[in-house]
């Protein structure tokens, strides 16, 4: 990337001419050029900090406290890239947003990590392994007008704070709010969106604030942003933090879930949703499906499942049969949660150990954390153990590990364990694996996946009167990869004019609309229609679909539920829309898309309708093992 790329007014009126490259059947089209005032995203400024060449004192001002170091370029090992060292000053960045015209809201993404400063003894030297608190209300970034009267900041707490010429307002004030959004001596890829009618951060892909007001005026920071003639780092108190800062980007409108994930960056480690779902490594080693030997002979501690590891804001599903010797209630399944290390090697700890019976012990393991359903005979429950399918989630929120395994016995009798503990401060990779004690385990390799939550930048797609016309709003962009499963959830509002006029689905390359290599392999609607170049109509199906009158009526305020399953080249989606009456629509269509290799994009659309999305049951699956 360059210090500085700013558009210029003929790219950009060029930019503004670009439509949507899309032609469908039963007159659906672009909406008229006159409509498309902005482009739908764009980065006006990207600062890489590669090299003193791109600090540009036009473009960048650095300057240091009476106590510091100038700001200067520090090869950070973690990042592997050069990075700006702001320990001991502050950056002062000509506001790029100033030459252009910004839409409803301004974005920002940079990576950042804040030091903690050391706890000095009397004579002034670090004592070593102690440091003060973070300091989470010196500014991260500040704005401020020209003859400081006005400013804008936002800190490590999320504190956003605006003191205009118009009002004066403040969201997560940490003498009130102690959020720990941005925890210090770690690298954190940072977005920040503040839009005319709220504001959201996401710290490493993973959504930890999103504030929607009417009382404030949201409006005014937008543009007080846009329009003040500097925007600062680690600069707008009395105090100052020891702050690095790499890969800064600037938008001119909301940022997409393709700016929010968190990227890739030398060796900084996983765990934030916004990974790339493909690269993370969820399995250690090659798969493990039987555990221990099948005449249940193997004793404590001796044969183990793979490691899965989870990154934060993940669910992991494992399914498999459990024999047992019947001895005790403990020789069926076990399940260690620990830290992401090798048993007894380096760092390893084990935050808990939970057996099949409601017994365990760790150093997080606290016993009132169980609850259970069916429990109670324990002879009946060590015959019916025996050959019982076991279905166990294993969810992190936050620092919360939960987890909840039903065992169905042959004879139809449940069991279902509930535990949760506290693990570590919930930005850390954790393991799980199971452990067999007098019994064994038979895994079902379908059975094995992990599900990351994905980011949504858009909570609500259209005008909430159904007004919005064809092709003119979107759902993010979710990027499928193969052998993954894409699950949605929203309530669906329609105008009811016309069977069409509720969710719209677009399967994809991945490729930005109408870009280079963009490709609709298939585009479906609600009334079992679509049309694309994979698109076959013979491969609907449906249930509770034939009386339209009813339909139409039906799918306001429907709830649906969408799986988007990938398998090889074959995507299959199911559709449920449940009417507030109970009736229940079920759609099903399936088409070859490509090879099965490369990703796919999946986005909703509106047409006269209005979709409001459930963030928290949005999530991506990865099947474990193919």
């Amino acid at each position: 990337m360059k210090t500085k790329k700013w558009m210029s007014m003929t790219a950009f009126a060029a930019t503004l001419l670009l439509g949507s490259s899309c032609t469908h059947e039963w007159g659906q089209m672009d909406p008229p050029a006159g409509n498309q005032i902005y482009p739908t995203m764009q980065s006006i400024a990207t600062y890489a900090f590669d090299s003193e060449e791109e600090l540009d004192p036009v473009v960048i001002q650095l300057s240091a406290y009476d106590d510091g170091e100038m700001p200067s370029l520090y090869d950070d090992e973690l990042a592997q890239s050069p990075v700006l060292d702001l320990t001991g000053g502050y950056a002062r960045f000509n506001n790029p947003l100033k030459s252009v015209q910004v839409q409803n809201a301004v974005s920002y993404t940079f990576w950042m990590k804040q030091i903690s400063d050391p706890v000095l003894d009397e004579e002034g030297n670090p004592i070593e392994g102690e440091v003060m608190p973070q300091d989470v209300e010196s500014p991260i970034m500040y704005w401020e007008n020209e003859n400081g009267s006005a400013s804008l900041s936002f800190s490590a707490n999320g504190w956003l704070k605006y003191a205009g010429l118009d009002g004066a307002w403040e969201e997560n004030n940490p003498a009130e709010y102690k959020t720990g959004y941005i925890t210090p001596d770690e690298w954190h890829y940072v977005a920040l969106i503040v839009r005319d009618h709220g504001y959201a951060i996401y710290v490493d892909g993973d959504k930890k604030a999103d504030v929607t007001s009417s009382d404030k005026n949201y409006a005014g920071a937008v543009q007080f942003a846009a329009n003040a003639p500097y925007m600062y780092f680690n600069y707008g108190a009395d105090t100052h933090a020891s702050l690095y800062l790499e890969d800064l980007s600037v938008y001119r409108n909301e940022i997409e879930a393709k700016q929010i994930a968190r990227p890739k960056k030398g060796n900084i480690g996983g765990g934030g949703s916004g990974d790339d779902p493909g690269s993370f490594e969820y399995v250690v080693g090659d798969p493990i499906l039987n555990i221990g030997a099948s005449d249940c002979s193997t004793g404590w501690w001796t044969e183990f499942s793979n490691y899965y590891r989870l990154p934060v804001a993940s669910t992991l599903n494992l399914k498999f049969v459990n024999h047992t010797s019947g001895g005790g209630n403990w020789n069926n399944w076990n399940l260690c949660v620990c830290t992401d290390a090798e048993r007894g090697g380096d760092g390893y700890e084990e935050y808990f150990v939970i057996r099949s019976d409601l017994y365990g012990w760790g150093n997080a393991y606290n016993g009132d954390n169980f609850s259970n359903e069916g429990y109670g005979d324990w002879d009946q429950f060590r015959a019916d153990m025996e050959g019982a399918v076991v279905n166990m989630e294993i969810s992190r929120v936050g620092s919360e590990v939960y987890v909840d395994a039903v065992a169905t016995a042959k004879n139809g009798t449940v069991y279902r364990e509930m535990f949760h503990a506290t693990c570590g401060d919930g930005s850390q990779v954790v393991r799980a694996f199971l452990i067999v004690d007098g019994s064994y385990l038979e895994l079902d390799k379908n059975g094995i996946s992990i599900a990351n939550s994905v980011p949504l930048t858009v909570p609500n797609i259209g005008a909430s009167d159904c007004s919005t016309g064809w092709w003119a709003e979107f759902s993010d962009y979710f990027t499928v990869p193969s052998n993954a499963m894409l699950h949605l959830e929203f309530v669906n509002h329609t105008s009811g004019g016309g069977n069409w006029n509720n969710w719209n689905l677009c399967v994809s390359t991945a490729a930005e609309r109408g870009g280079d290599g963009y490709e609709e392999y298939f585009v479906i609607r609600s009334d079992l229609y679509g049309w694309g170049n994979a698109y076959n109509g013979d491969n609907f199906s449906n249930e509770g679909y034939g009386d339209w009158d009813q339909f139409r009526a039906d799918m306001e305020g429907a709830y649906v539920t969408m799986d988007i399953v990938r398998s090889g080249a074959e995507v299959n989606v199911d559709a449920i829309a449940t009417a507030k009456n109970g009736t229940v629509y079920r759609e099903m269509f399936h088409a070859t898309c490509g090879d099965g290799n490369q990703d796919i994009n999946a986005f909703l659309i509106v047409d006269g309708s209005y979709l409001e999305m459930k963030a928290d049951k949005c999530k991506l699956s990865l099947k474990l093992f193919n």
